[in-house]
């Protein structure tokens, strides 16, 4: 008997081990902000620690929030219900990274594959497209494995080689045969100075955050952000493409941001929603962020900042008509009627503006689709500030107006994490600063700014340039700042000379080691990349 006993204990020690959630993960850390996502769909929280992953500033170890996940839910024609959603992952995991095959399966060998987050800057593809001699060799590893279709250097987790025979990650298609092709030129398509891109699905090997019935989606995550010196350094944007890969048609599809809003020290928050922006916004009950409990680490202090997510493409929006949100509602972390959601019908409900328990959010005594829709500085609006409520841990969930998700059918989500400093708190917050970034937020959206690559610097930025070209003995750099580096490269991707300005006299580098060709020089300073190409004489 102690060898069958043995037997079934190794058995359940790998069947648990199959169904262990993958812990990878990567930072976005290009501007004011510095947020962690993880391969499940989960973001803005460390999985081995729990600690809060969404800095602000980026050097900081403050954070505005500490995590988010996507939630879906729908009905199938016969009225059943399917519903998606990630928290913490203490009761399991809904969502795993993979793309789902042809019947709507994910298994946890594909899975594995695919539990990675592949990374790209601008400054990569801005050699790339200079680079005159692609091979395996010198092309950037974030674009010889882009998950693109087509594409016979792609690799997962690890470096194992993935076959990819649809549409997956976008890419610039050249010759639009396509297929992607690196070593011919095409790229990456992304917006921004830096990007991640990741897959997730809700029909892995395990479905137990709801124990809901699968919904058989495919979601395509693209975050990506820009550093311009501008409004727009307080932003990242999400971009989902969300898929039916199921052979079922479905109605009433609604889908959310789920956020816990820990705004510095978790317990003194209060949230608002602003329905023009569609904005779900976190701020601090008072002026000083974790003075209650004698400010802890990681809280504020003084005049702490505000948040915000703004919803900028939903289902429904034609052209510039945007449709409101479906609703903005809250819940506590407890077990109460507007507690922790538990049952696949509770996770549904904050959908839906109802409560766990099934009864729809109220304000006065009416129905309400928001929850705090009022300016928090306006006297007699709907605010927490005018409530006087208790502060506390507050968890939003924002989600879309119902819409039919056909089978086969791909919908998008575009949304973006915006913040501002020193909002300060009630009874005199202002909101103006985050309300800027949130504009810009939609203005850039809809009004891409250019790309920063080869001789291509943004107006109202200081110009870096490099001359002569074609050079002989020495190369000067013009526009840099103090502590900015010179890297040159050859066509096979090799340094072959470097510099470092200290601030004093001219910026050059010498070339005269050098075989007459030609090279890419790559400029680097505190707040810009420039990269040239240049003829050796």
């Amino acid at each position: 008997m102690r060898h069958l006993y043995t037997a079934i204990v190794l058995f359940v020690a790998a069947h648990t081990h199959a169904q262990t959630p993958f812990n990878d993960r990567d930072s976005l850390n290009v501007n004011n902000l510095n947020v962690r996502m993880m391969v499940h769909g989960d973001m803005w929280f460390d999985p081995f620690t729990y600690n809060a992953h969404c800095k602000f500033p980026a050097n900081d170890q403050r954070s505005l929030h500490i995590a988010s996940a996507l939630w879906m839910g729908a009905l199938d024609p016969v009225g059943d219900l399917h519903v998606a959603a990630q928290t913490y992952r203490q009761a399991g995991s809904d969502y795993w990274p993979g793309p789902l095959d042809a019947s709507g399966m994910l298994d946890y060998a594909t899975s594995a594959k695919w539990a990675k987050l592949w990374k790209v800057t601008r400054d990569e593809i801005a050699y790339h497209k200079t680079n005159v001699s692609r091979t395996v060799f010198n092309t950037p590893l974030s674009i010889l494995s882009w998950p693109a279709k087509g594409n016979t250097n792609a690799a997962g987790k690890g470096g194992v080689a993935l076959t990819i025979d649809r549409e997956m990650a976008p890419f610039v298609d050249l010759n639009a045969d396509g297929a992607y092709q690196p070593l011919n030129g095409e790229y990456p398509d992304f917006r921004g100075d830096a990007a991640l891109f990741w897959v997730f699905s809700d029909n892995g090997p395990t479905h137990t955050e709801t124990n809901g019935v699968p919904l058989k989606v495919e979601v395509h995550a693209l975050a990506y952000a820009y550093k311009r010196s501008t409004p727009i350094d307080n932003v990242v944007y999400y971009d989902y493409t969300i898929e039916n890969r199921s052979s079922v048609d479905y109605s009433q599809f609604r889908m959310a941001v789920w956020d816990d809003v820990d705004l510095g020290y978790y317990l003194d928050d209060y949230i608002c929603f602003d329905s023009a922006r569609r904005m779900g916004i976190v701020y601090n009950a008072t002026n000083d962020d974790g003075a209650s409990a004698g400010h802890p680490t990681g809280s504020y202090g003084i005049n702490p900042p505000a948040s915000g997510i703004t919803m900028i493409r939903v289902p429904g929006d034609v052209g510039t008509t945007f449709v409101p949100m479906g609703s903005f509602t809250n819940y506590n972390n407890d077990a109460s009627p507007q507690g922790n959601p538990v049952l696949p019908a509770e996770y549904d409900n904050y959908l839906r503006a109802r409560m766990r328990s099934g009864a729809h959010f109220q304000e006065n005594g009416v129905d309400v689709d928001y929850v705090y829709s009022g300016v928090p500085s306006v006297t007699g609006d709907s605010s927490e500030c005018e409530k006087a409520n208790i502060p506390g841990d507050r968890r939003i969930v924002m989600a879309t107006r119902s819409f039919p998700l056909p089978a086969g059918q791909k919908e998008r989500l575009v949304y973006a994490l915006v913040a501002s400093a020193a909002a300060g708190g009630c009874p005199s917050v202002n909101l103006s600063g985050l309300n800027t970034v949130a504009d810009t937020a939609w203005n850039v959206f809809h009004n891409p700014l250019p790309e920063l690559g080869v001789n291509d610097q943004t107006a109202g930025l200081r110009i870096i340039s490099v001359h002569p070209n074609p050079a002989h003995d020495v190369l000067e750099i013009n526009g840099a700042q103090q502590g900015a580096t010179v890297v040159v490269t050859n066509v096979l991707g090799a340094t072959v000379a470097s510099a470092y300005y200290d601030g004093t006299g001219e910026f050059r580098v010498f070339l005269k080691e050098l075989s007459a060709g030609v090279y890419v020089v790559r400029c680097v300073d505190s707040d810009q990349i420039a990269s040239f190409k240049i003829v050796k004489q």
